[in-house]
Protein backbone atom coordinates (compact mmCIF):
# COMPACT_ATOMS: atom_id res chain seq x y z
CA UNK A 1 0.00 0.00 0.00
CA UNK A 2 0.89 3.76 -0.13
CA UNK A 3 -0.38 5.09 3.95
CA UNK A 4 -3.30 5.38 5.64
CA UNK A 5 -6.38 6.18 3.21
CA UNK A 6 -8.17 9.76 4.16
CA UNK A 7 -11.34 9.68 6.69
CA UNK A 8 -10.81 6.29 7.97
CA UNK A 9 -9.84 5.50 11.45
CA UNK A 10 -6.25 2.71 12.31
CA UNK A 11 -5.29 1.99 15.73
CA UNK A 12 -1.40 1.87 17.01
CA UNK A 13 -1.38 -0.70 19.58
CA UNK A 14 1.90 -2.12 21.55
CA UNK A 15 3.05 -2.76 25.43
CA UNK A 16 4.43 0.37 26.75
CA UNK A 17 6.84 1.61 25.27
CA UNK A 18 6.68 0.36 22.25
CA UNK A 19 6.67 4.03 20.61
CA UNK A 20 2.87 3.55 19.72
CA UNK A 21 2.71 7.13 20.69
CA UNK A 22 5.72 8.19 18.68
CA UNK A 23 4.45 6.81 15.95
CA UNK A 24 1.24 8.19 16.08
CA UNK A 25 2.57 11.61 16.78
CA UNK A 26 4.75 11.09 13.46
CA UNK A 27 1.35 10.76 11.62
CA UNK A 28 0.34 14.31 13.06
CA UNK A 29 3.81 15.59 12.33
CA UNK A 30 2.95 14.54 8.39
CA UNK A 31 -0.50 16.30 8.53
CA UNK A 32 1.34 19.41 9.62
CA UNK A 33 4.54 19.02 7.08
CA UNK A 34 0.88 18.79 4.55
CA UNK A 35 -0.73 21.82 5.87
CA UNK A 36 -3.48 19.89 7.39
CA UNK A 37 -4.87 20.45 10.73
CA UNK A 38 -4.08 17.82 13.64
CA UNK A 39 -5.82 17.45 16.74
CA UNK A 40 -4.15 15.28 19.72
CA UNK A 41 -6.95 14.23 22.46
CA UNK A 42 -4.15 13.31 25.02
CA UNK A 43 -5.36 10.60 28.32
CA UNK A 44 -2.91 9.55 30.08
CA UNK A 45 0.41 11.80 30.11
CA UNK A 46 1.46 15.18 30.86
CA UNK A 47 1.72 17.02 27.13
CA UNK A 48 4.49 19.16 28.29
CA UNK A 49 6.42 15.49 29.15
CA UNK A 50 4.96 14.10 25.75
CA UNK A 51 6.18 17.12 23.71
CA UNK A 52 9.93 16.86 25.68
CA UNK A 53 9.62 13.31 24.31
CA UNK A 54 8.71 13.64 20.82
CA UNK A 55 11.33 15.87 20.45
CA UNK A 56 13.85 14.21 21.48
CA UNK A 57 13.21 11.56 18.72
CA UNK A 58 13.11 14.44 16.22
CA UNK A 59 9.05 15.26 16.22
CA UNK A 60 8.73 19.18 16.97
CA UNK A 61 5.14 18.47 17.40
CA UNK A 62 4.30 22.23 16.65
CA UNK A 63 1.37 22.94 15.21
CA UNK A 64 -0.52 20.02 17.13
CA UNK A 65 -3.97 21.57 18.81
CA UNK A 66 -4.09 19.29 21.81
CA UNK A 67 -7.33 18.56 23.98
CA UNK A 68 -5.85 17.25 27.10
CA UNK A 69 -7.76 15.07 29.18
CA UNK A 70 -4.77 13.47 31.28
CA UNK A 71 -4.85 13.41 35.11
CA UNK A 72 -3.49 16.61 36.92
CA UNK A 73 -2.20 16.13 40.29
CA UNK A 74 -5.10 17.72 41.46
CA UNK A 75 -6.60 14.54 40.47
CA UNK A 76 -4.14 12.64 43.03
CA UNK A 77 -4.78 15.04 46.27
CA UNK A 78 -8.66 15.52 46.06
CA UNK A 79 -9.87 13.37 48.58
CA UNK A 80 -11.82 10.31 47.21
CA UNK A 81 -10.87 10.86 43.40
CA UNK A 82 -9.25 8.11 41.60
CA UNK A 83 -9.99 8.95 37.85
CA UNK A 84 -10.14 11.98 35.32
CA UNK A 85 -13.80 10.95 34.90
CA UNK A 86 -15.75 8.87 37.33
CA UNK A 87 -18.26 6.82 35.55
CA UNK A 88 -21.43 8.25 35.69
CA UNK A 89 -19.48 11.56 34.22
CA UNK A 90 -18.56 9.68 31.17
CA UNK A 91 -21.81 8.03 30.71
CA UNK A 92 -23.25 11.27 31.08
CA UNK A 93 -21.32 12.69 27.94
CA UNK A 94 -18.81 14.89 29.56
CA UNK A 95 -16.14 13.17 27.77
CA UNK A 96 -18.03 13.30 24.26
CA UNK A 97 -18.61 16.55 24.75
CA UNK A 98 -15.09 18.12 25.63
CA UNK A 99 -14.33 16.07 22.56
CA UNK A 100 -16.86 17.09 20.48
CA UNK A 101 -16.23 20.73 21.07
CA UNK A 102 -12.18 20.32 20.46
CA UNK A 103 -13.38 18.48 17.18
CA UNK A 104 -15.84 21.11 15.97
CA UNK A 105 -13.55 24.16 17.23
CA UNK A 106 -10.38 22.86 15.50
CA UNK A 107 -11.93 21.18 12.16
CA UNK A 108 -9.01 18.76 11.99
CA UNK A 109 -8.22 16.85 9.21
CA UNK A 110 -6.01 14.33 11.23
CA UNK A 111 -6.66 13.16 14.88
CA UNK A 112 -5.29 10.96 17.38
CA UNK A 113 -6.33 9.63 20.84
CA UNK A 114 -3.84 8.57 23.37
CA UNK A 115 -4.61 5.99 24.50
CA UNK A 116 -7.91 5.11 24.08
CA UNK A 117 -7.52 1.92 26.16
CA UNK A 118 -7.69 4.87 28.56
CA UNK A 119 -11.45 4.98 28.29
CA UNK A 120 -11.85 1.64 29.06
CA UNK A 121 -10.46 2.23 32.88
CA UNK A 122 -13.28 5.13 32.92
CA UNK A 123 -16.35 2.77 31.65
CA UNK A 124 -18.13 0.47 33.75
CA UNK A 125 -17.66 -2.15 31.83
CA UNK A 126 -16.54 -3.78 28.04
CA UNK A 127 -19.51 -2.83 26.47
CA UNK A 128 -19.66 0.69 27.42
CA UNK A 129 -16.30 0.94 26.21
CA UNK A 130 -16.61 -0.18 22.96
CA UNK A 131 -20.01 1.63 22.32
CA UNK A 132 -18.01 4.82 23.87
CA UNK A 133 -14.84 3.97 21.35
CA UNK A 134 -17.42 3.04 18.03
CA UNK A 135 -19.31 6.35 18.81
CA UNK A 136 -16.29 8.16 18.45
CA UNK A 137 -14.61 6.96 15.93
CA UNK A 138 -17.67 7.09 13.58
CA UNK A 139 -18.50 10.93 15.01
CA UNK A 140 -14.59 11.75 13.60
CA UNK A 141 -14.86 9.92 9.92
CA UNK A 142 -18.37 11.53 9.52
CA UNK A 143 -16.63 14.53 9.60
CA UNK A 144 -13.87 12.91 7.19
CA UNK A 145 -11.46 12.81 9.74
CA UNK A 146 -8.64 10.32 9.69
CA UNK A 147 -8.05 9.15 12.99
CA UNK A 148 -5.32 7.09 14.90
CA UNK A 149 -6.30 5.38 17.75
CA UNK A 150 -3.68 4.61 20.10
CA UNK A 151 -3.91 1.47 22.48
CA UNK A 152 -1.43 -0.16 25.27
CA UNK A 153 -1.44 -4.22 25.01
CA UNK A 154 -1.93 -5.37 28.25
CA UNK A 155 -3.91 -8.39 29.89
CA UNK A 156 -7.18 -6.55 30.66
CA UNK A 157 -7.09 -4.43 27.55
CA UNK A 158 -5.86 -6.53 24.47
CA UNK A 159 -5.46 -4.94 21.33
CA UNK A 160 -8.14 -7.46 19.87
CA UNK A 161 -10.43 -4.88 21.78
CA UNK A 162 -9.19 -2.21 19.27
CA UNK A 163 -9.60 -4.42 15.79
CA UNK A 164 -13.67 -4.35 16.03
CA UNK A 165 -13.36 -0.39 15.40
CA UNK A 166 -10.62 0.27 13.04
CA UNK A 167 -9.91 -0.26 9.35
CA UNK A 168 -6.47 -0.64 10.14
CA UNK A 169 -4.19 -2.31 12.90
CA UNK A 170 -0.54 -1.66 13.49
CA UNK A 171 0.94 -4.06 15.94
CA UNK A 172 4.44 -3.50 17.65
CA UNK A 173 5.95 -5.83 19.33
CA UNK A 174 9.40 -5.01 21.37
CA UNK A 175 9.99 -7.90 23.30
CA UNK A 176 12.28 -9.98 20.58
CA UNK A 177 15.34 -10.28 19.86
CA UNK A 178 14.26 -7.40 16.83
CA UNK A 179 11.94 -4.77 17.63
CA UNK A 180 8.96 -6.11 14.99
CA UNK A 181 5.68 -4.29 13.60
CA UNK A 182 3.25 -6.06 11.92
CA UNK A 183 -0.01 -5.01 9.86
CA UNK A 184 -2.58 -7.88 11.18
CA UNK A 185 -5.38 -5.76 9.40
CA UNK A 186 -6.03 -3.51 6.97
CA UNK A 187 -9.11 -2.46 5.03
CA UNK A 188 -8.58 -1.24 0.89
CA UNK A 189 -5.19 -2.05 0.08
CA UNK A 190 -2.66 -5.13 0.40
CA UNK A 191 -0.18 -5.09 3.36
CA UNK A 192 3.40 -6.89 3.53
CA UNK A 193 2.63 -10.05 5.70
CA UNK A 194 4.52 -10.71 8.72
CA UNK A 195 6.76 -8.95 10.90
CA UNK A 196 9.22 -6.50 10.04
CA UNK A 197 11.69 -4.70 11.93
CA UNK A 198 11.36 -0.79 13.55
CA UNK A 199 13.47 1.37 15.48
CA UNK A 200 13.21 4.26 16.93
CA UNK A 201 16.28 6.70 17.82
CA UNK A 202 16.84 10.34 17.41
CA UNK A 203 15.11 10.51 13.62
CA UNK A 204 12.31 9.44 14.73
CA UNK A 205 10.52 5.92 14.04
CA UNK A 206 12.42 4.02 11.10
CA UNK A 207 10.32 0.63 9.98
CA UNK A 208 12.54 -1.54 7.34
CA UNK A 209 10.38 -3.96 5.83
CA UNK A 210 11.42 -7.67 5.65
CA UNK A 211 13.21 -8.74 2.08
CA UNK A 212 10.62 -10.32 -0.21
CA UNK A 213 13.03 -11.72 -2.98
CA UNK A 214 10.37 -13.38 -4.69
CA UNK A 215 8.62 -9.32 -5.73
CA UNK A 216 12.58 -8.27 -6.81
CA UNK A 217 13.29 -8.68 -10.65
CA UNK A 218 15.77 -11.41 -11.16
CA UNK A 219 18.82 -10.60 -12.19
CA UNK A 220 20.52 -12.72 -14.77
CA UNK A 221 24.43 -14.14 -14.45
CA UNK A 222 27.10 -15.51 -16.53
CA UNK A 223 28.10 -19.32 -16.68
CA UNK A 224 30.98 -18.50 -14.95
CA UNK A 225 33.72 -19.50 -11.76
CA UNK A 226 34.46 -16.92 -8.94
CA UNK A 227 38.23 -16.93 -7.70
CA UNK A 228 38.50 -16.78 -3.92
CA UNK A 229 41.69 -15.15 -5.06
CA UNK A 230 43.84 -18.06 -3.15
CA UNK A 231 44.97 -20.46 -6.10
CA UNK A 232 45.48 -23.99 -3.93
CA UNK A 233 41.66 -23.54 -3.01
CA UNK A 234 40.39 -22.79 -6.56
CA UNK A 235 42.02 -26.25 -7.38
CA UNK A 236 40.16 -27.30 -4.91
CA UNK A 237 36.71 -25.98 -5.77
CA UNK A 238 36.99 -26.90 -9.68
CA UNK A 239 38.36 -22.65 -10.49
CA UNK A 240 36.01 -21.17 -7.97
CA UNK A 241 32.50 -20.76 -6.50
CA UNK A 242 29.88 -20.30 -9.69
CA UNK A 243 28.46 -16.85 -10.11
CA UNK A 244 25.08 -16.10 -8.14
CA UNK A 245 25.20 -19.23 -5.98
CA UNK A 246 25.33 -19.13 -1.87
CA UNK A 247 28.23 -20.37 -0.31
CA UNK A 248 28.36 -21.40 3.58
CA UNK A 249 32.41 -21.23 5.56
CA UNK A 250 31.38 -23.57 8.30
CA UNK A 251 33.94 -24.62 11.23
CA UNK A 252 34.75 -24.10 15.13
CA UNK A 253 36.01 -20.92 16.49
CA UNK A 254 39.47 -19.71 15.49
CA UNK A 255 39.62 -21.72 12.19
CA UNK A 256 39.61 -18.56 9.89
CA UNK A 257 36.01 -18.48 8.47
CA UNK A 258 35.93 -14.55 8.70
CA UNK A 259 39.89 -14.53 7.03
CA UNK A 260 38.40 -16.87 4.51
CA UNK A 261 35.53 -14.41 3.80
CA UNK A 262 37.38 -11.46 3.76
CA UNK A 263 39.50 -12.89 1.08
CA UNK A 264 36.60 -13.64 -1.25
CA UNK A 265 35.15 -9.96 -0.91
CA UNK A 266 39.12 -8.58 -1.61
CA UNK A 267 39.60 -10.63 -4.60
CA UNK A 268 36.52 -9.58 -5.76
CA UNK A 269 37.29 -5.75 -5.47
CA UNK A 270 40.47 -6.56 -7.40
CA UNK A 271 38.49 -7.52 -9.92
CA UNK A 272 36.78 -4.36 -9.79
CA UNK A 273 33.38 -5.71 -8.53
CA UNK A 274 31.08 -4.32 -6.16
CA UNK A 275 32.17 -6.38 -2.52
CA UNK A 276 29.49 -5.89 0.78
CA UNK A 277 30.16 -6.91 4.03
CA UNK A 278 27.61 -7.08 6.77
CA UNK A 279 29.56 -7.47 10.36
CA UNK A 280 27.32 -9.06 13.17
CA UNK A 281 29.79 -9.58 15.94
CA UNK A 282 32.88 -8.30 15.23
CA UNK A 283 33.96 -4.66 15.07
CA UNK A 284 34.80 -2.89 11.83
CA UNK A 285 38.09 -1.47 13.73
CA UNK A 286 39.50 -5.64 14.72
CA UNK A 287 37.75 -6.77 11.61
CA UNK A 288 40.31 -4.60 9.61
CA UNK A 289 43.35 -4.52 11.64
CA UNK A 290 42.92 -8.69 11.80
CA UNK A 291 42.33 -8.94 8.08
CA UNK A 292 45.19 -6.26 7.15
CA UNK A 293 47.69 -8.31 9.32
CA UNK A 294 47.15 -11.55 7.07
CA UNK A 295 47.51 -9.44 4.06
CA UNK A 296 43.84 -8.88 3.07
CA UNK A 297 44.06 -5.03 2.10
CA UNK A 298 39.99 -4.79 3.23
CA UNK A 299 40.86 -1.04 3.53
CA UNK A 300 41.94 -0.39 0.00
Amino acid sequence: GAGMWPGRRYGVAGPAGSGETLLAWSFLEDGVAADETVLLVNLEEDPADLVANARAVGIAADGFEICDLSPTAEVFTQEGTYDVFAPDEVEGGDFRETVREAVVETEPDRVVVDPITQLQYLTPDIYQFRQQTLGLARYLTDRGVTAVFTAQDTESAPIEELQFVTDGLIALDPTGPVDAVAVPKFRGSGTASGEHAYRIDTDGVAVFPALAPQEAPARETDLETVSSGVPALDELLGGGVERGTVTILSGPTGVGKTTLAAQFAAAAAERDERAVLYLFEERWRSFRQRSEAVGIPVTE
